[in-house]
């Protein structure tokens, strides 16, 4: 339960107390003292009666390599950033929640077993999402009780840089916390998974296992279904450099469309080699649990016999597995909350899909090896094939991306690609500490004081903060109750 003094608090932080900066640089590798202030200053403006408060951090992340490949069980590879989202929050002695957050407007509900949701799009939403899934996890809200809350969040919106995941973790902490609940860190993880489900989009476990699990100085290999992981350190002598294209890719009904459209691919590809070669069903769920019964060899060659066409409507998915339209439309292309993902234009490119995952799968492998032999530039070959496989099979690219991936390279990036979802966002990029002046210096005049002109919206965010559109980064701390 909450017990720290928030005035207090907030006097050791405007008076740079030695404990209080120590206990932060456990977690930290940046000083967010000004950050925390302010938040702490707001929550005070706008829950003046409530003194004893706790804090707990949420942070981003940014995925070195292994990309749509949490869904598919199958590993990636991410790390933490100094980016998060912050949470000040005090019980109530009822069941509402009253959040705040100097960015978006206050949003209010109640914990009930079923939490209906506001309109898409909504920041509440994702709060929700986050209750929801410690209710379920709980099987009923009568544990539970609700909390004034404000937030605060440095994580670029729309960057790939997992912004919404920050909140709804961050949320599902924040409930437990205020009921006095434990719940052990690799049961919240996969519990937030499918939480974040509630607001449409039929992602993977990715982004709150390393939210969750990150350990400071480390990167985390994950594994899926079961959830595991375990802490990689990143080769020496390089530092990780993200630069955001600020193309935003927002969570509109569109771009949630678009994404959907991935998984259910990589389903029905699933489904589809589960047919030729006369797999169990019972056994295999995803393209991860083929690739762990075949191995890698046997898997690539079974994508080349089976896929033999670019693209695949659903009426000849179904004529493939010898079933209905009916029947696959319930089995493989409605979401989790019910909704019907319809067929893109020309089909679905099922192979396509199906060949970046499991491509992916040996880069993120051969990644953790080469890594743990010390052999950086070999790691960066990698996340330059993941790029390409990226844009080419996954169709997620962006001309913005191209731009500054062409461009961190000519200035000696070691490794290049895109992070997060896709469709815009961010870059990451293995550099050498020797050439991060010379890369970061490249991003910014040819980027961002040229080429980014051809990207209006872009170059209007760019202008608005100029300061937060390229990080070098170390690997942050994961999820905590900070006081």
């Amino acid at each position: 339960m909450p017990s720290t003094d928030r005035d207090q608090l907030l006097a050791r932080l405007r008076d740079r107390d030695p404990a209080l900066i120590a206990q932060l640089d456990d977690a930290y590798n940046i000083d967010v003292t000004g950050r925390l202030a302010r938040l702490l200053s707001h929550f005070a403006e706008r829950f003046p009666h409530r003194k004893k408060v706790s804090v707990l951090k949420a942070p981003g992340r940014v995925n070195i390599i292994g990309e749509h490949q949490d869904y598919n069980s199958l590993p990636v590879m991410p790390m933490a950033m100094d980016y998060d989202m912050l949470a000040v929050l005090a019980p109530r002695d009822d069941r509402k929640v009253v959040a705040t957050n100097p960015d978006f407007p206050d949003r209010e509900f109640e914990i009930t077993k079923k939490i209906p949701p506001s309109e898409t799009g909504d920041w509440g939403n994702y709060i929700k999402a986050g209750v929801q899934g410690i209710v379920d996890e709980l099987a009923g809200a009568d544990r539970l009780c609700g909390f004034d809350v404000s937030f605060l969040g440095t994580v670029p919106v729309g960057a790939g840089l997992s912004s919404s995941s920050t909140l709804v973790v961050a949320s599902a902490m924040a409930v437990l916390e205020a009921s006095g609940v434990e719940l052990a860190p690799l049961a919240l993880a996969e519990r937030m998974a499918s939480a974040e489900w509630y607001v449409g989009t039929q992602g993977g476990g990715m982004d709150h296992a390393a939210c969750i699990l990150s350990e400071k100085g480390k990167a985390l290999k994950i594994d899926f279904f079961p959830l595991r992981a375990r802490p990689v350190a990143l080769p020496e002598g390089y530092t990780i450099v993200v630069a955001n294209t600020l193309v935003i890719s927002t969570k509109t009904r569109e771009s949630k469309l678009r994404f959907n459209w991935l998984p259910a691919a990589c389903r029905a590809a699933t489904a589809m080699l589960v047919k030729k070669y006369g797999l169990d069903r019972k056994e295999i769920g995803y393209l991860g649990d083929i690739y762990r019964k075949l191995g890698r060899v046997e898997t690539l060659r079974a994508l080349e016999n089976t896929f033999t066409r670019p693209t695949y409507t659903k009426a000849e998915i179904a004529a493939y597995l010898g079933s209905s339209v009916t029947e696959l439309d319930r089995t493989l292309f409605t979401t989790s909350a019910g909704e019907l993902i319809p067929e893109p234009e020309g089909g679905f490119r099922v192979g396509a899909r199906a060949r970046h995952v499991i491509s992916e799968t040996v880069r993120v492998e051969e990644s953790v090896k080469v890594i743990e032999a010390g052999d950086g530039e070999a790691f960066g070959r990698r996340m330059n094939g993941s790029w390409i496989s990226c844009r080419d099979d996954f169709d997620i690219g962006h001309p913005a991306l191209e731009d500054i991936v062409n461009i961190a390279r000519r200035a000696g990036s070691s490794g290049s690609r895109l992070t997060g979802a896709g469709w815009g966002g961010c870059t990451v990029h293995l550099v050498r500490d020797d050439k991060v002046e010379r890369v970061v210096e490249a991003i910014m005049t040819e980027y961002y004081q040229d080429a980014i002109k051809k990207y209006p919206e872009a170059a209007q965010r760019y202008l608005a903060d100029p300061d937060n559109a390229i990080l070098t980064l170390r690997p942050a701390a994961g999820a905590r109750v900070m006081f």
